[in-house]
């Protein structure tokens, strides 16, 4: 499992959200890539915008109740790890 460390996840500047309406997808966009995001993921990641880790999941526990908050973290990591995550607090 991965252990998010991240105090205020945000994008990358070189990686973006987007919705993609013709395919129905939520997706990161990244140079020359892009990763496919389920609504659960495309939640998360619209709230990766410099706050706390703790007021994204307590944001999104009104929209997905019974989100456990540990995959939430495991998430963030895996996208940590491939460098599409930074901490806003070190920006």
């Amino acid at each position: 499992m991965s252990d998010c460390k991240i105090r205020r996840p945000q994008l990358v500047r070189h990686a973006r959200y987007r919705c993609d309406e013709m395919r129905r997808q939520h997706q990161i966009v990244f140079p020359e890539s892009l990763l496919e995001l389920n609504e659960t993921g495309a939640a998360i990641v619209q709230r990766c915008d410099g706050r706390k880790t703790e007021e994204l999941i307590a944001d999104l526990r009104r929209q997905f109740p019974d989100q456990e908050t540990d995959d939430v973290h495991e998430f963030l990591g895996r996208l940590l790890q491939r460098g599409l995550l930074c901490d806003a607090d070190e920006s």
